[in-house]
């Protein structure tokens, strides 16, 4: 990787754009990022590296600034109803879309010569929806939940022109909520709310968002060059917004080993990087390193609902009430889990360990083979190679306190291969990191809404929806009153066994400065970035 930076820099310099005596070079990083990315379009973006694009190459009616306080984005002003239940925004005329270079060639004479690239209200209008029709299937659409008949759209009972986003005039937009919703200006500045143009989204046929040529974007970069491992971003000249990009370019690497990822960081060739902790435990940490520390994971054994077996509750039942997570976590020379739900989100000082009790768990089991009319029955572990001898522990407690009616066998995989049967649904059992991508505790309990790619234990999320929508509609108590009917809704599933909580971390090498993150390994926007001589 050294050698394609090195010869990148050459490139650079060959064609003029780097010059050593030159005090206006341009400002280029790198930084690394974990898996390859899908789509760019906002509406449906599932992945983190495809996400870290959309955020930096879109802008919606509002965003978050380095504080994590909400300003203007697209929008130059807003308000909102006394009541709580109308917003009305009045956007920039400014604003406009950039056009890449060779969309005429590639969309034909499906994009008209009177394209008018302004960003207007009706493209917020046809963005959300598209987010919240059933066919688009937006895996965040439950953010939208509350705007007014969001629900029934969602159900196919309402057509999406009934939403309640109402063009005023072409930069004038209302949005109607059916209750008040708290944090409602948050949720403008995700990805599911970025504007879509109609005329070039119809255009794309299907393909929106797959290739440049059929990528619009609005923010302060766009999209210039990717393949499967590399994608880069350039400063966009014709952004007008407050949000203007130092960088002229940011180029984000896969790196998809830790020992790859340790060499690009503890060499400065890279920028910066997440870094999962059994990762950053084994990193040389430089004084011109920055750190920046999140307790966003909790590491546990996830159970596949949609497996025959492990979908029968007194067999999930069974193992939880088998597990000593205390002793668990302490094998791993790691401190317990509360809970389910990580620490960066978690709201209240309420724990919730294991119920372990041997005489339950073997109830459980009875019960549970019962139900599936078998006497025996076998269970696969996944794990990570790292964690085999732990996993191996566990299942000799589990074999037994439960006997000699289930068989229990262990597979290890590498982190990437782990990542892609889990979410595919291949699997019984994992030893998996539930990561939480944001400090929002309506986002984590998103991941286990019906639609979400994040949902790894195929939990049906019957009526997580609702709850999350009702979730910032009242005061502080009506708030912990949802939040806990919630987390009881997730406790009773018995989805997961929660062991221990693990950190994520975000690395800054050498001189660079000023990159915002916030919690999760997607949220890093790069607009004030700079690297300091």
């Amino acid at each position: 990787m050294k050698r394609i930076i090195s010869l990148l820099l050459c490139i650079f310099v060959m064609t003029g754009i780097l010059s050593s005596c030159n005090s206006s070079d341009p400002v280029v990083l790198f930084f690394a990022v974990e898996d390859s990315a899908g789509t760019f379009d906002p509406q449906i973006v599932s992945d983190a590296t495809a996400s870290i694009v959309v955020r930096n190459c879109f802008e919606g009616l509002l965003r978050r600034n380095e504080n994590g306080e909400i300003v203007n984005g697209v929008a130059e002003s807003w308000s909102v109803s006394k009541d709580g239940l109308k917003y009305t925004f009045k956007l920039r005329e400014d604003a406009v879309w950039h056009l890449t270079s060779n969309a005429k060639e590639q969309l034909g004479e499906r994009l008209p010569e009177n394209f008018d690239l302004s960003v207007t209200a009706y493209d917020f209008q046809f963005a959300m929806r598209r987010a919240v029709a059933p066919e688009t299937g937006a895996h965040l659409s439950y953010m939208l939940y509350n705007i007014e008949n969001a629900p029934e759209i969602l159900d196919g009972k309402k057509a999406p022109e009934e939403l309640g986003v109402r063009v005023i005039d072409k930069y004038t937009l209302e949005i109607s909520l059916s209750q008040p919703q708290s944090n409602f200006p948050e949720v403008l500045t995700e990805p599911v709310c970025m504007p879509c143009n109609e005329t070039f989204f119809k255009g794309c046929t299907g393909r929106y968002g797959t290739l440049i040529a059929f990528s619009l974007s609005n923010g302060p970069f766009y999209l210039s060059r990717f393949d499967e491992t590399s994608y880069r971003i350039n400063k966009a000249a014709d952004y007008c917004g407050e949000a203007t990009a130092v960088p002229d370019y940011v180029w984000l690497y896969v790196v998809d080993s830790e020992e790859r990822l340790l060499e690009v960081l503890e060499t400065d060739d890279y920028s910066g990087g997440i870094l999962k902790a059994e990762t950053y435990e084994n990193l040389k940490i430089s004084k011109k390193m920055t750190v920046t520390e999140t307790a966003n994971t909790v590491k546990g054994f996830i159970m596949n609902l949609s497996d025959p077996v492990m979908g029968e509750e007194n067999i999930r039942k069974a193992l939880l009430s088998a597990t000593d997570t205390g002793a668990v976590a302490k094998n791993m020379n790691r401190e317990q889990a509360k809970g389910i739900i990580p620490p960066v989100v978690e709201k209240t000082a309420v724990s919730h360990p294991v119920a372990y009790s041997e005489e339950k768990a073997q109830v459980y089991l009875k019960n549970g083979l019962g139900k599936l009319e078998t006497a025996k029955i076998d269970i696969s572990v996944l794990c990570e190679k790292q964690d085999e001898d732990s996993v191996r522990r566990v299942m000799q407690e589990w074999q037994r306190i439960l006997g000699i009616n289930v068989n229990f066998s262990v597979k290890t995989a590498q982190r990437d291969k782990l990542e892609q049967a889990v979410k595919s649904g291949n699997y019984q059992v994992a030893l998996y990191n539930l990561r939480c991508e944001t400090d929002e505790a309506y986002e984590y309990f998103g991941s286990f809404t019906a639609g979400s790619p994040g949902n790894v234990t195929k939990f049906d999320g019957f009526g997580m929806e609702e709850l999350i929508g009702k979730l910032y509609s009242t005061d502080e108590k009506g708030f912990l009153s949802v939040y806990s009917s919630i987390e009881s809704k997730l406790y009773s599933a018995s989805l997961i066994i929660p062991v221990c909580n693990e950190n994520t971390y975000f690395v800054c090498t050498g001189n660079v400065r000023d990159v915002i993150y916030f919690s999760g390994n997607d949220k890093l926007y790069f607009h004030k970035a700079t690297n300091v001589k």
